[in-house]
């Protein structure tokens, strides 16, 4: 569930965090107390897996689990990558949409298709992590990003809700703005999310089928894919005036501070913000996007990055690793997870229950796949700050929507 921040990762940064554990990877299945051990490089932060991990060697005495774990995307994925090539594959590790395509070409994660804990997980879940008909990484949990807004404020616009609709969007962005109060705001340093979902939302009312995909394999581009969203996006949030022009300038924490002063109405969220603006004595609601004309509402979001094992274990070291998914995946393993996490189960052994404000946005679009995000299967951060800057100069009006996807398609060029 969780943004997508641009890093630039210092080489040395790489090599402290393959110091660490890195010397565990080869070693003896053994320790010295006759346990089998296992090494696990971790996308998600300590506080996250040691609940499960514990829970996990209560019940597995003869199974130890040594864990790591790096902060964000880029570290995670480059230190990964390191490792792997430096022939230090980690027991289990975790598949992103940034890693996912190489780290199941390059032959590091084992083909998990026919275990069953995979059987927990429907397939439309498991797509991201499946590669010609194989499965390589089990995802547990999903996230949602959506627009969280004041209720107040919207009453005082005459609004109950955000509308579904996009000229509705467009009245009520007006009505905000003639009282003085941001309609709508977003990190201007990642991926626009109001976007993701009027592009999610066109795919579907065009009934194109894996869009971003076709782009990746070279079967379409940027410019026939994605231009008509960008403008339909253009009119809706920019040309409006619902999203204003310094918004591209701000980071996260200054969006969501606007908000919780009360000088935003609306702005990019999700599960991670609720316990701030509960705190902050907001009285706010969850609503998804406004759709593309012709389509349906969505949202952001994705299952979260997926837990796989080296294709190079055997023996007892590849059965205690099967053992850890297996626990991972049942219902004790989910909740402690997806509470330590934040996010939603996606197994059908256990069923979350989210805040009562985002869960119609789980049950009304998440599980009912009307979702969207980008990962670049391919240079996502030089792709990612290049959707980044494009953007920004959209939403300046320095450039149109046609040229930004013109540039992305020679930017998508350059990193193959």
């Amino acid at each position: 569930m969780r943004s997508h921040y641009l890093k630039t990762v210092a080489v040395i940064a790489s090599i402290a965090a393959l110091a660490v554990p890195i010397a565990a990877c080869g070693g003896s299945s053994d320790t010295s107390s006759g346990k089998t051990k296992i090494v696990m490089y971790s996308y998600y932060a300590e506080k996250v897996m040691k609940p499960v991990i514990e829970a996990f060697e209560k019940k597995n005495p003869d199974i130890e689990v040594s864990s790591s774990s790096s902060s964000g995307d880029t570290d995670y994925t480059n230190t990964l990558q390191t490792r792997i090539s430096g022939n230090q594959t980690p027991d289990i590790f975790n598949l992103s949409g940034n890693n996912r395509v190489d780290v199941m070409t390059n032959g590091a994660a084992a083909d998990i298709t026919n275990e069953n804990f995979v059987k927990e997980v429907q397939q439309n879940y498991l797509d991201d992590y499946s590669l010609n008909g194989k499965v390589f990484g089990v995802p547990i949990s999903g996230w949602v990003g959506a627009i969280v807004y004041n209720k107040d404020l919207l009453k005082k616009a005459g609004y109950d809700s955000v509308p579904s609709d996009a000229q509705g969007f467009i009245e009520l962005a007006k009505k905000l703005e003639s009282q003085g109060i941001t309609p709508y705001l977003e990190n201007g340093q990642e991926m626009s999310g109001s976007f993701i979902a009027t592009l999610g939302s066109y795919y579907a009312a065009q009934k194109i089928d894996d869009g971003d995909r076709a782009i990746y394999s070279g079967k379409s581009t940027f410019s026939k894919n994605w231009t008509p969203a960008l403008e339909a996006w253009k009119q809706v949030y920019v040309d409006s005036g619902a999203l204003p022009q310094e918004a591209s300038g701000l980071t996260n924490d200054q969006v969501k501070q606007s908000f919780l002063n009360g000088e935003t109405a609306m702005y990019r969220s999700g599960a991670w913000d609720i316990g701030d603006i509960k705190q902050a004595g907001i009285n706010y609601g969850f609503a998804a996007y406004p759709a593309y004309s012709g389509g349906q509402p969505y949202v952001n979001g994705d299952p979260d990055p997926a837990f796989s094992i080296s294709a190079k274990l055997s023996g007892e070291k590849k059965r205690a690793a099967e053992k850890f998914l297996s626990f991972l995946t049942s219902k004790e393993g989910v909740k402690l997870f997806t509470e330590g996490y934040g996010s939603v189960s996606i197994s059908q052994n256990y069923e979350s229950d989210p805040d009562e404000h985002i869960a119609s946005i789980f049950k009304d679009y998440f599980f009912k796949n009307q979702y969207h995000w980008v990962s670049f299967e391919k240079g996502s951060n030089a792709m990612s700050a290049e959707v980044v800057a494009k953007q920004q100069g959209v939403l300046s009006g320095q450039i149109s929507p046609a040229n930004m996807t013109k540039d992305l398609d020679s930017k998508w060029k350059s990193v193959q």
